[in-house]
C-alpha cells in the first residue's frame, strides 16, 4: 500500500509539473560537481543565484547593502561549515539591528526566491508587549521585506508580532491589500539551539489587482500560501528584497543577551532552483538543502552540490523547481529506500507552522 501511494504521488507530480529528472552524474557532497539530465527544466536567465552567502570565505558577501551589527561566528550549521553570521540584539537602538539587505544596485524583478537558515541561542527571548510597555524588545521583528527603489512607499513585509503572538504579513501603503492570514506558533515552534530554514517565494501583483503571491516554508513545511495579495497599487515599478534575516524594529533597553545565528543565504530573482530533500515528493520533505547551479538548460543543469546537514546515511532526492514554482518528482540521488512521505497535505491552504 505504501509503495502504491508513493507511486501515485510521483506520477501525479510528474503530470502536474511537466519537468522530470532522468539521471545525473557526480556525487552528492559539499562542493562536488553534479550534472543533472532531464527535460522541461525551463529557462533560467542567470545560472547562478544573485546571492549565495555561506560565509565560508570568512567574510560576508559584498552583494549585501549592509551587514550592520553582524559579526562572524564559528557556530557552524553542519560538519563541513566553519562560519556563520551572528547578531546580539542586546542594546540595539533606533531601528534596531538587522542582518542582510540586497544592494541598491541589484535588479528589480517580479518574482523572488529567498532562503536563509537561522538558530536562536538559548538566551534568546521574544518580546510580548506593545512598544513602551516593558517587554517590547524582539516583539516586532521583520523576517522578510520587499522594498521599492527611491521614495516609493509601497512595500511588502512579514513581521513577528510578540504582542499578539502571531506573524502577520501585509502590503503597506496599499488600499485593500488582501491577505490577512498569518504565520502562527513561532514562539513555541521555533526551537532554540536548533538550526531552522525559512524559504520565501514572492510574486508581485498586477497594478491595483489582488493576484500577487507569497509562499513561506518553515523546515520544509509549507507554512503559508496566499495568491490573493495586492503588492502594487499606484506604481508599476518592481521591488527587490530589503530585509533578509531579522530586523528588530523596537529598541532593546534590557541588559541580557539575545543572540541569533544565520547561514546559507540564497537570493534569486526567479523561482527556478535545484534542491535535495529526504522524500520522493517535494511537499513531503521535512529537510531540504538548496543547490548552487553554474549552468542551466532545458534538459541539463550543472550544480555545485551542497550536502548541508544531511547525515551520511540519509536517502536523498533531487528536485528541479521551474520558474513557476512547480517541483519535479524526486529523483533518488543517494540511498536505496523510499521513506513514507505521509498523507498528502491540503494544497493551497495556509497551515500552522510546526516544529522540526
Amino acid at each position: 500500500m505504501r509503495l502504491l501511494l508513493i507511486t501515485f504521488l510521483v506520477v501525479w507530480a510528474t503530470i502536474c509539473s511537466g519537468q522530470v529528472i532522468t539521471g545525473f552524474s557526480g556525487d552528492i557532497g559539499n562542493g562536488s560537481q553534479l550534472s543533472i539530465q532531464g527535460s522541461g527544466f525551463g529557462p533560467k536567465e542567470q545560472s547562478s543565484p544573485l546571492i549565495w552567502d555561506n560565509v565560508e570565505s570568512g567574510e560576508f558577501s559584498s552583494a549585501w547593502s549592509s551587514t550592520n551589527h553582524l559579526s562572524l561566528s564559528n557556530s557552524s550549521r553542519h560538519p563541513s561549515s566553519h562560519y556563520s553570521g551572528t547578531i546580539n540584539f542586546q542594546g540595539s537602538g533606533g531601528d534596531g539591528s538587522y542582518g542582510y539587505g540586497t544592494a541598491p544596485g541589484s535588479p528589480l524583478s517580479e518574482r523572488w526566491f529567498v532562503q536563509y537558515w537561522f538558530k536562536l541561542d538559548t538566551n534568546f527571548d521574544w518580546g510580548t508587549s506593545t512598544y513602551g510597555n516593558g517587554d517590547e524588545n524582539l516583539a516586532n521583528v521583520k523576517i522578510f521585506r520587499m522594498w521599492n527603489p527611491g521614495s516609493i512607499d509601497e512595500n511588502f513585509v512579514i513581521a513577528l508580532h510578540g504582542f499578539v503572538g502571531s506573524a502577520p504579513y501585509s502590503s503597506e501603503y496599499i488600499t485593500d491589500p488582501g491577505g490577512g492570514r498569518t504565520l502562527h506558533g513561532y514562539m513555541d515552534d521555533w526551537e532554540k539551539g536548533v538550526w531552522h530554514c525559512l524559504q520565501f517565494e514572492y510574486k508581485e501583483s498586477s497594478v491595483n489587482t489582488q493576484d500577487g503571491t507569497i509562499r513561506v516554508w518553515f523546515d520544509g513545511d509549507l507554512a503559508l500560501e496566499d495568491n490573493t495579495i495586492k503588492t502594487r497599487e499606484d506604481y508599476s515599478v518592481l521591488k527587490r528584497p530589503f530585509i533578509v534575516g531579522f530586523y528588530d524594529s523596537w529598541n532593546d533597553d534590557n541588559s541580557d543577551r539575545d543572540d541569533v545565528y544565520f547561514d546559507d543565504f540564497y537570493v534569486d530573482n526567479t523561482w527556478a532552483r535545484v534542491e535535495i530533500g529526504n522524500a520522493p515528493v517535494y511537499s513531503q520533505c521535512t529537510h531540504r538543502e538548496i543547490q548552487i547551479p553554474n549552468s542551466w538548460n532545458d534538459d541539463s543543469i550543472s550544480i555545485n552540490a551542497q550536502f548541508g546537514s544531511f547525515p551520511e546515511s540519509a536517502d536523498l532526492y533531487l528536485f528541479v523547481v521551474d520558474g513557476n514554482g512547480n517541483a519535479s518528482p524526486g529523483y533518488l540521488a543517494r540511498g536505496d529506500g523510499e521513506p513514507d512521505p505521509g498523507p498528502p497535505g491540503e494544497p493551497g491552504q495556509p497551515t500552522r507552522i510546526s516544529g522540526p
